[in-house]
């Protein structure tokens, strides 16, 4: 099976870290989210992956080729003029017609089990099948989906003769038959809005898979929901099994004396936390990162290499090993 991995962004709302590494390349507990995204496809069957590029390409490959599978192919394309979406699977046409492909966002996380969708899409012969949060009763939501998993309402358009259906929101990943391809308009479109929803209208067979309650999913697109991913992870205990660190707790650690653990940490390889210093809750120290003597650190992310100095209070930031941080508080 072949993917389309989305990581062409410019993650304006993560300034001015976003400069330096592109939102796709962020770390989530160490591991870049366009990692986690591609080895969720690979888990579910694919082997040949193009990853679109535009901002900072050569961070952006750099920091996820490390983390290809083995066996795995992947393709880049480098986009001098974002293509958006849909536009994006223009120059690959020709490569994405023999069978249904995945296309997905790089710069979301969620635990799901996209073979389940793959069997899903085939159940229902459906022309694109997306992946669907469902909304509380009574919350409007861009999407709806009707008793049999079709999906009847898209953004402002309905399929004809139909009612309205579950709310949803869109969870960041499609699989798509190659027929789809041939809706694309040419030049820069949107899959949603200039392709999904025009399908929609015409009474195509659009299906949404929802995702099962309990299954995490978080589009990461602000510094508060990237902080908030991590808080959240580490306090089901579910920090990514792809992470290379470890997790501490007030309860139980063994970091050495005059350590305080307030709450669950995850520290990285190589991470350091020293004499006096607090960590938790929610703190996320990367690979290498430093925690000085009597420093406090609580619901950051400290990424590789980062230290928070002797005495200094960071809470509610994501750092970079420059110095350069998203908020506080």
């Amino acid at each position: 099976m072949k993917a389309f991995v989305l990581a062409a962004g410019l993650g304006t709302r993560l300034r001015p870290l976003s400069l330096e590494r592109p939102k796709p390349a962020w770390p989530l507990f160490d591991v870049p989210l366009a990692a986690h995204v591609l080895h969720a496809l690979v888990a579910a069957g694919a082997d040949d992956v193009v990853v679109n590029l535009h901002h900072l390409p050569g961070v952006m490959r750099g920091v996820l080729a490390p983390w290809v599978p083995a066996g795995v192919r992947v393709r880049w394309s480098l986009e001098e003029q974002i293509l958006g979406t849909g536009g994006a699977l223009g120059p690959w046409r020709r490569h994405l017609t023999s069978g249904p492909f995945f296309l997905a966002n790089a710069d979301t996380y969620q635990e799901l089990d996209l073979a389940d969708l793959a069997g899903y899409h085939r159940r229902h012969g459906a022309l694109a099948t997306l992946l669907l949060r469902p909304l509380a009763p009574g919350v409007d939501g861009p999407i709806e989906v009707d008793d049999t998993g079709r999906i009847v309402r898209f953004l402002a358009r309905r399929a004809p003769g139909t009612r309205p259906g579950r709310t949803c929101e869109f969870c960041g990943v499609h699989l798509l038959e190659p027929e789809v391809l041939e809706s694309l308009p040419d030049g820069p479109c949107c899959i949603n809005a200039d392709v999904h929803a025009a399908l929609v209208a015409r009474g195509a067979p659009l299906c949404g898979y929802l995702a099962p309650e309990g299954g995490f999913w978080s589009d990461l697109g602000t510094p508060q929901r990237y902080l908030g991913a991590h808080a959240e992870l580490l306090a089901l205990n579910r920090v990514p099994t792809l992470a290379p660190g470890r997790v501490v707790s007030g309860a139980e650690h063994d970091l050495g004396e005059g350590i305080t653990v307030l709450g669950p940490s995850y520290l990285g390889p190589g991470a350091r936390v020293e004499a006096g210093a607090v960590i938790g809750q929610s703190a996320v120290l990367g690979r290498g990162a430093v925690a000085e003597e009597r420093s406090r650190v609580a619901r950051s992310v400290l990424w590789e290499g980062a230290r928070a100095a002797a005495g200094e209070t960071v809470s509610g930031q994501v750092r970079s090993a420059s110095g350069k941080t998203v908020g506080p508080d």
